[in-house]
């Protein structure tokens, strides 16, 4: 029987003993820069460890300074990150909890979606209140939150070699009908989109996944890999657009949006390796991205204090508009808002895009005594013009890091599990992705 994946500490070997594909390493690290990054991923997964709650679900947010709350909404893109982390949590080189009851704890979350979460053809809410259980938030049903379960649940299962975790994660993973959710479109049943999810009334939402980024490369590949009859056709990738616009002088996919876009999915996939259909490298656009998103926020620095320091433009809290209100969410990026808010810890998402830019944003924050932005999970979004640093920490902002560091400190290895999963490589079949060392055979 094959070694759980986390025995082979990143020796550059799969957790079936295959030797893997080149990646991303941290190799030209200093020792005083790697110790930074392995203490800040401690401390992102701390965040997970800390906050499942008695439903088996993981809260969307928590306190980064302060008392901690003991309820709240729990996310279900946090609860599938959570999963990622409880099984690295239990690995080398991290050592925060055994095996075992990692995979108690994982199962919990993956039983709690099967037995009393409300789903629609296995699609789950995006938000639960963790004492009520009441669902919260327009989309009731989301597609996206209940590819991130998904995701995560195979994952820990593979990760682990965990055979009754693999037997819940796989039950819910093909309980989801993915050709149902491009149902609210009335065109042809070919090359449709998927939905984003349904409201409470059970009307679908009217908009679908239609960039091609990210955000949501991983779950068209566990769509497309799901048995036949359920699975996402793959003409429908050739209905996915790019959406690519211009951002000081670069020239990049999805431009108008934040640093999120280009670092959630692609943490799961490898698409250095991986060559899609249409040629495009969602990775090498994820990199001019960040170094885009850098210069905009230098190009600032005129009119926000903030960013004569710190640069990140992400979806993720901001100050207040007046006394009244608490930290308000806004969709940061290079085409507005933009306030003067930084968002640090989504560059530390991005360290395998721009190592030095992301370790002088962060370093500048730690050694700032006055603003305090370094908290109990890691860096609070910042606001120098506003006197301002945010009281939370979210999760899926955690989990984003968690996952990017991971592979970037430990030679990918979240990745390799990931494309070892039956229906990931289904799915890249399905798609036409070849790897590129196969492509470049075939061009010789």
């Amino acid at each position: 029987m094959p070694r759980p994946a986390w025995q082979y500490e990143a020796q550059g070997w799969d957790h079936v003993g295959i030797k893997a594909f080149p990646s991303l390493t941290a190799s030209h690290l200093t020792s005083a820069d790697r110790r930074f990054l392995l203490g800040l991923q401690r401390q992102a997964i701390q965040f997970f460890l800390d906050n499942q709650t008695s439903n088996g679900l993981f809260l969307d947010r928590q306190s980064n300074h302060g008392p901690r709350r003991g309820q709240g909404l729990c996310s279900l893109t946090a609860t599938g990150m959570g999963c990622v982390a409880l099984a690295l949590a239990a690995a080398p080189p991290y050592r925060l909890l055994s095996p075992q009851l990692a995979s108690l704890r994982i199962r919990a979350a993956v039983h709690a979606a099967l037995q009393w979460l409300p789903n629609d053809h296995g699609v789950v809410p995006h938000f639960v209140h963790s004492a009520t259980n009441a669902v919260h938030g327009e989309d009731h049903f989301s597609t996206i939150e209940s590819a991130w379960l998904a995701a995560g649940g195979l994952w820990a299962s593979a990760f682990l070699q965990d055979h009754a975790l693999s037997v819940l994660a796989n039950r819910f993973y093909d309980r989801i009908d993915w050709q149902y959710w491009t149902a609210s479109q009335d065109d042809s049943r070919e090359g449709r989109l998927l939905c984003h999810g349904k409201n409470s009334e059970g009307r679908f939402l009217q908009f679908s996944w239609d960039r091609l980024n990210g955000e949501t490369i991983f779950m068209v590949v566990l769509a497309a890999g799901a048995q036949e009859e359920r699975a996402l056709l793959p003409s429908s990738w050739s209905c996915m657009k790019t959406f690519h616009g211009t951002v000081e002088g670069l020239r990049f996919a999805s431009s108008d949006l934040g640093l999120f876009v280009f670092q959630y999915g692609l943490d799961l996939l490898d698409l250095d390796y991986w060559q899609a259909p249409d040629s495009l490298n969602l990775n090498e656009e994820a990199r001019i991205a960040t170094r885009a998103n850098h210069l905009v926020c230098k190009a600032a620095a005129q009119t926000f204090v903030t960013f004569r320091r710190f640069w990140g433009l992400s979806a993720g809290d901001g100050p207040a508009q007046n006394r009244t209100e608490g930290d308000t969410y806004r969709c940061y990026s290079p085409s507005g808002p933009i306030d003067g808010t930084a968002h640090l810890m989504a560059t530390l998402a991005s360290v395998a895009h721009d190592l030095p830019a992301v370790l002088e944003n962060l370093h500048q924050a730690e050694w700032d005594s006055q603003l305090r932005a370094h908290g109990r999970y890691g860096f609070s979004n910042v606001n120098v013009d506003h006197n301002w640093v945010s009281q939370d920490i979210v999760g899926i902002d955690a989990g984003a890091a968690v996952l990017a560091l991971d592979n970037y400190l430990m030679e990918g290895r979240v990745r390799q599990v990931f494309h070892s999963l039956p229906c990931v490589r289904r799915g890249l079949e399905r798609l036409g992705f070849v790897s590129k060392r196969l492509a470049l055979s075939r061009a010789s």
